[in-house]
Order: C-alpha cells, then structure tokens, then sequence
C-alpha cells in the first residue's frame, strides 16, 4: 500500500469517497447558488408575464364635472369618474390623484382621493374626486365660460392599484365640457 501525505489535496475517506480541496468546494458551492437564483428569477420572470397576461387594466371615464361651491376662499369642483373591472377578481385602490385643468392648460386644482376603496370583479365603480380651486381658478373657470357659458377642461390622473404583484398605476385623461352657474360668470368682470 502506498501512503498519503498530509498535504496531497485528495484525500481518501473510505472507500472510494474523495476529498475535494476548499478552494474548489467553494467555487461549486458559489456555482450552485448561482444556478439556483438563475432557475429561481426564471421562475418568477414566468409567474410575472403569466400574471401580466391575467391582468386586464380597468377603464376609466369621466361621468361628469360640476361646480360644487363657491365661498370666501375658492371653490369646490366634483368630478364624477367610472372605473370599470373587466377581470373576474376585485381590484383594490390605493388612492387616485388628478388634475384638472381648463383645456388651455390653465391648472385649476389637483386632488387626491381620501379613502382607499375597491372595484368589484366585473363590475364598476362610481367614484367621487373633490377638487378645491382658489379664487384665480374661479376667475380662469369664469373667464372661459364668459364665451359660450361651458368650460371646457381636462382631467388627468393616476389611479394606483394595490395588487399581491405590486402597486401598478393606471393612468387616465379626459376632455369635456361642463357649465357652470350663470351667476360664477356674472360674478367676475
């Protein structure tokens, strides 16, 4: 029989068993993590484009826009907006934020939704976006409806859903026209 010495990086444990050196155990050890994350990110790439494919985007659409109130510091402008679910599942909301704007670009107020709420599978959601408007909007509003008595303005946005892949947005804009109370025109020279 021969003998080994101590500092052969091969070693024999028994029988048939081999000893591998260190510096190549970690270099496999290093490999294997490397190939589980590479099979793992494959993985959840997968799941996600599955999910994408299941995931319809809601449709958004602008019921109505009216002038709410007019006191000593601004006013009020209630836009009514149907989000639709076309997928089977509900869709929970985080918050909407929105613009509203006169169609000359002209900012008029922004807001944000109060509450969280959710759009039922199938179905659809009326909800309510408050707008606050100081006096110079008011003026803006008054002066594009000395014209023909409508405003005609844009409302654009973010709704952010609340989903167990992530919070995506879903972004909408609408153009319409409203009228407000003859007295707001006559109001302001």
């Amino acid at each position: 029989m021969s003998s080994i010495s101590v500092s052969d990086p091969f070693r024999v444990r028994g029988k048939g068993a081999v000893m591998i050196p260190r510096s190549i155990s970690r270099r496999l050890t290093l490999a294997r993590h490397h190939i589980v994350l590479a099979v793992t990110a494959s993985a959840l790439t997968a799941c996600s484009g599955i999910a994408e494919r299941a995931f319809t985007r809601p449709v958004l659409a602008v019921r109505s826009v009216k002038l709410r109130s007019v006191g000593l510091t601004g006013g009020s402008i209630e836009a009514t907006l149907t989000i639709t679910n076309p997928n089977p599942y509900p869709l929970p909301v985080q918050r909407a934020t929105y613009l509203f704007a006169l169609a000359d670009s002209t900012e008029v107020g922004r807001g944000v939704t109060a509450t969280a709420f959710t759009i039922p599978g199938r179905d659809s959601t009326v909800v309510l976006l408050p707008v606050d408007i100081s006096w110079q909007g008011l003026r803006a509003v008054a002066r594009d409806a000395a014209r023909d008595g409508t405003v005609d303005y844009r409302l654009s946005g973010v709704v952010t859903l609340d989903t167990p892949l992530g919070n995506p947005n879903v972004s909408f804009e609408s153009a319409g026209r409203f009228t407000p109370p003859p007295a707001l025109v006559r109001s302001f020279p």
